[in-house]
């Protein structure tokens, strides 16, 4: 069973912290979708609160700030 205990948000998205039967988790919702997946939207196993607090915060400030990729391909010629 899991609880909510704290909710982080910004403009990119928000971050929800969990207290879980092993520890604490956080799930990372972005306004968004992001163009790559992330691997660590969602963690667990977190001893403290504080802890999985300063993880989650830092997920949510790294939302959205992978860019595409340009392409550099040459002009066509006419």
């Amino acid at each position: 069973m899991r609880t909510l205990l704290d909710l982080l948000n910004d403009e990119r998205g928000y971050v929800r912290i969990f207290k879980e039967l092993d520890g604490f988790a956080y799930e990372l919702s972005t306004y968004v979708p992001p163009t790559v997946g992330d691997l660590f939207a969602r963690m667990d196993g977190y001893d403290s609160i504080a802890d999985v607090r300063e993880a989650a915060q830092f997920q949510l400030s790294a939302a959205g700030q992978v860019k595409k990729r340009r392409s550099r391909a040459r002009p066509r010629p006419r």
